[in-house]
């Protein structure tokens, strides 16, 4: 069925200057929905007809391209929940050498048909596009960006760094090609001489040398150091567009044209000729580019060496031979030999052999681990002394290492939200920078100042106010600052976490996996009616299918007493509760808290004298029903992270409040809670329970961080400012969580939040560095102050001091996990607390 176009004009009838869109979309719902989809649709502006059709998962619309636009359209759509089913192109782009062509690049690759949205980073050379499934068109693509000058490749497999790296050798500027670096040593050569004559003209001694050789060697200097520049602006006033390439050309062309002409005029004799100057603005330009160059290199240090670990090759154990295969050739089940001291080429688990992992180039620090025949292992980390043979889990497309780089990335490409004010500021810039410069001038003539300083400070003015630094304030910190969490194991989802992680002052703590080591064991077994072997024999048959951690202590202490489970027909995990299952002989079993047990009918009464052995010394109680009758419960303890309170102390020093926030028993919770010093804790929590604690603090203005790591998580993930997914966690708390953390220890989450806000700071800073210096910069060169050819330095010295600012983030260093545990007795399993009170209704918020 579909819904019929909006009935109609002529307009719908013949399309005209109208614009015809079909997007592919999932999510639509029936027939009822697709009606309320189509009548949302035709109330926006400038749609002229719709077409839904939910058997096909498919809209189509007719457009008003002046009024209404695909991304408008897109995000109506995905605020309804019906998602457009797009495709990510990334290219590799050069030629950029400012805001402003960054602005161009953007422009012509959202004026492609079917694209809806593209993000453009200077720093990584590199633009990706998001565009409708449907419309992918590689080539089109590719032909915007040439419109408009600039080189475009598709990127490769390996990134947008890798592809600039592979691009060109480099000389002893690393970031800079030799190209490059050898176009600096000429221009630097020739312009030395010229800028040693200038000082020596203003002290006083008389030139070094005639008109003659200034003219030549900076002829020679334009030419050759100039060329780029001319041609760029070609490109730009052939495409209607103000750029920096444009000021560049005008103010050394300016300087150079005018002695030329005073020159013949006057003379040899002549005074006041800016051939030097000329020269000194292209030397100074390239010398800016260069160490900006050499300096963004730095910042994508830490993407590269991610990169550097994948492994090219490895070698299938096939029918006992040994064959060398690409490594995007390995597929799931393949056995790898890895041998001593090599990486491991695969995500994958241990089949044969023992050995130590070091992990730390992945998660950014921590001890080698013995790892044995079942272990699971990561492709990228070193293996030590020992040969392993490795099941592939994971084809490399889809490896850990590989969803890493991926996501770091996806946040170095995306936009800051400043940077869209900073786009619009550029567009403008380089035309009101013209008509200063115009005034300028001018405004000295009709001061009957000379001539000459009037060009001169016309052209300190266009020199001094490339918006270079614009354009790089953003995008350098954000590389380096991504990079440098990616290095320390945390990974930064999109650009939007680091502003909500800058905002954050309430930290709440899932406790079993997060604040505490997520291995419990077993402490007591108490039966109703003595009978301990049936009580272990039926809570571990029931546990077989359960990956949570309490069911894997269950068992691992049943195996110790010899029990051998029964055959387990059905299984059920009911999150935040427990678990259900049947065995055979029609025995239902439950396992799990008090609530699970109450909401299925138990009868707890009769347990109830049991209860102070269970829960005793901060540990959780297990209760276990046989069809719907209490047989008794197990006493089980976590031990806490030995960082945990360092970790806590940390974020409480920085005026961030803490909280507990778990499914699991009161005494256990205020246990852990007491032990952290933390005030507020909340016990048997199921997961709508942990939303409803976000939402209730965000109302009352609190910005809030949920750390977690399990499926329970997810919605309180999902719902707060904030998500921080620890390194087991499960994949929906992956999905849900805006920052993941490789690595499992509490001081990474104060480590997260600190790098988010330094990144975040940097860009502020920046973003400030740069409009200071141009608010301050353009009246100076306008009054005189500065001549064109220390105009020219300031100008490249702005960019440079920008992305060094932001190459500081590269060095920031995490804070380490304690190696051991604090000497105060902190652990919940040998202290005793007194229970806390509130159940699963909390009302004391943080």
């Amino acid at each position: 069925m579909s819904v019929p176009p909006t009935e109609t004009t002529p307009e719908a009838a013949d399309p005209g200057p109208y614009r015809r869109v079909a997007l592919p979309v999932s999510g639509m719902g029936d027939a009822a929905a697709a009606q309320r989809l189509a009548n949302r649709l035709r109330r926006m502006e400038g749609v002229i007809a719709v077409e839904v059709s939910p058997g096909l998962d498919a809209v189509s619309l007719t457009l008003d391209p002046a009024r209404a636009t695909l991304p408008e359209v897109v995000r109506e759509l995905e605020g309804l929940e019906v998602a457009v089913i797009d495709a990510l192109v990334p290219l590799s782009i050069r030629g950029m050498t400012s805001s402003a062509c960054v602005v161009r690049v953007r422009h012509a690759l959202e004026t492609v048909e079917g694209v809806i949205e593209a993000q453009v980073n200077p720093v990584l050379n590199r633009a990706d596009v998001r565009l409708v499934s449907t419309a992918r068109d590689v080539e089109a693509l590719m032909q915007a960006v040439r419109r408009v000058g600039y080189g475009v490749t598709p990127l490769g497999e390996h990134g947008a760094v890798a592809d600039v790296e592979s691009a060109a050798a480099y000389g002893f500027g690393a970031g800079a090609s030799r190209v490059e670096s050898l176009m600096l040593g000429i221009v630097g050569v020739l312009t030395v001489p010229l800028l040693a004559n200038l000082a020596w003209r203003v002290l006083g001694e008389g030139p070094l040398f005639g008109v003659v050789w200034a003219f030549l060697l900076s002829s020679v200097v334009l030419s050759l150091g100039g060329a780029r520049y001319v041609f760029g602006a070609w490109r730009a006033i052939r495409e209607r567009t103000a750029t920096m390439d444009i000021l560049v050309v005008l103010g050394s062309a300016s300087a150079f044209f005018y002695s030329v002409i005073a020159w013949i005029a006057m003379g040899p004799a002549g005074r006041n000729l800016y051939f030097e100057t000329a020269a000194a603005i292209i030397a100074f330009v390239r010398l800016g580019k260069w160490l900006e160059a050499v300096v963004k290199h730095g910042t994508t240090r830490a993407i590269r060496s991610l990169m550097e670990l994948r492994a090219k090759s490895a070698r299938v154990i096939r029918d006992g031979a040994l064959v060398s295969k690409p490594i995007e050739s390995v597929a799931v089940g393949d056995v790898v030999l890895v041998k001593p001291y090599e990486r491991i080429p695969v995500d994958g688990a241990i089949v044969r052999g023992e050995s130590t992992v070091d992990a730390s180039m992945i998660t950014g620090a921590g001890l080698p681990e013995d790892k044995t025949v079942g272990d699971l292992v990561t492709g990228g980390t070193m293996n030590g002394g020992g040969t392993l043979h490795v099941e592939a889990r994971r084809a490399a497309a889809d490896s850990t290492l590989a969803r890493i780089i991926a996501l770091v990335e996806e946040a170095q490409a995306r936009r800051v939200p400043l940077q869209r004010f900073v786009d619009r500021t550029t567009t403008m810039f380089v035309p009101v920078v013209l008509g200063i410069a115009a005034f300028t001038l001018f405004a000295w003539l009709a001061l009957n100042a000379p001539f000459a300083e009037a060009v001169n400070a016309a052209v300190s003015v266009l020199v001094i106010a490339c918006p270079c630094a614009l354009g790089l304030a953003a995008p350098t910190a954000l590389v380096a600052g991504t990079g440098a969490a990616a290095k320390a194991g945390i990974l930064i989802r999109d650009i939007d976490s680091l502003e909500k992680a800058y905002r954050v002052d309430t930290v709440l703590f899932d406790k079993t996996g997060t604040l505490t080591e997520g291995r419990p064991f077993v402490t007591s077994v108490e039966a109703l009616d003595g009978d301990v072997s049936r009580l272990l024999y039926l809570a571990a048959s029931a546990q077989q299918g359960n990956e949570h951690p309490l069911g894997r202590a269950i068992l691992e202490y049943a195996e110790n007493y010899g029990i051998v489970p029964a055959a387990l027909k059905s299984f059920e995990a009911i999150p935040g509760r427990g678990v259900r299952a049947a065995l055979e002989g029609h025995t239902e079993v439950l396992i799990g808290n008090r609530p699970l047990m109450e909401s299925a009918g138990v009868d707890m009464d009769v347990g109830e004298w049991i209860v102070p052995m269970l829960a005793m010394k901060g540990r959780s109680a297990i209760w276990v029903a046989e069809n719907a009758r209490l047989i008794g419960g197990l006493s089980v303890c976590d031990p806490l992270r030995v960082d945990a309170r360092r970790a806590v102390a940390a974020l409480q020093k920085d005026r961030i409040a803490c909280a507990v926030v778990s499914g699991d028993a009161d005494s256990a919770v205020a246990a852990v809670a007491e032990a952290l010093a933390i005030k507020n804790a909340f016990c048997d929590a199921l997961p709508e329970t942990k939303t409803r604690i976000v939402r209730r603090l965000q109302r009352i203005g609190r910005s809030v961080a949920m750390v977690g790591d399990g499926i329970n998580d997810a919605p309180a993930l999902a719902q707060a400012d904030l998500g921080i997914a620890v390194g087991s966690a499960a994949d929906a708390a992956l999905q849900s969580a805006d920052i993941t953390l490789l690595r499992t220890d509490v001081i990474s989450v104060t480590n997260a939040l600190a790098v988010a806000r330094e990144t975040w700071k940097k860009i502020r800073q920046n973003l400030a560095l740069a409009f200071v210096y141009n608010l301050i910069a353009l009246p100076l060169a306008a009054l005189g102050l500065l001549s064109p050819a220390v105009a020219g330095a300031a100008m490249a010295a702005s960019s440079i001091s920008v992305v060094l600012n932001a190459f500081l983030l590269t060095r920031w260093k995490p804070q380490l996990p304690d190696a051991a545990p604090p000497e105060a007795p902190l652990d919940p399993c040998r202290t005793a607390f007194a229970p806390m009170q509130g159940g699963d209704k909390p009302e004391t918020p943080c």
